[in-house]
């Protein structure tokens, strides 16, 4: 009786720390997600702004020089402006596991 107490608590011990270990991987995984599509929706808002200034006109070439200074300033724009924030609250609760 004793040692098969025992075994039982061991076994469940042990399949609660399986448990415990694939939520923290799960975790990683849906963080990970998340910041692949932030990142997705920030080249897709990026590739939005370049195909409509690259329809070519003389003034965007006068202004490449401004363009390059500016670039950090407009990506970084652009990042905050991908919804990205409304997108992941939208597609988190999919992802996440029930307590």
């Amino acid at each position: 009786g004793d040692a098969k107490s025992r075994l039982i608590k061991w076994w469940l011990a042990s399949v609660l720390n399986k448990l415990n270990e694939y939520k923290a991987r799960h975790c990683r995984y849906v963080k990970e997600a998340m910041s692949l599509l932030e990142l997705a929706l920030w080249k897709a808002k990026l590739t939005v702004g370049e195909a409509g200034a690259s329809s070519g006109s003389v003034e965007l070439e006068r202004q490449s020089k401004k363009i390059k200074v500016d670039g950090k300033v407009a990506r970084k724009e652009k990042r905050l402006l991908c919804s990205a924030d409304i997108v992941i609250k939208n597609v988190l609760p999919f992802l996440e596991l029930e307590s």
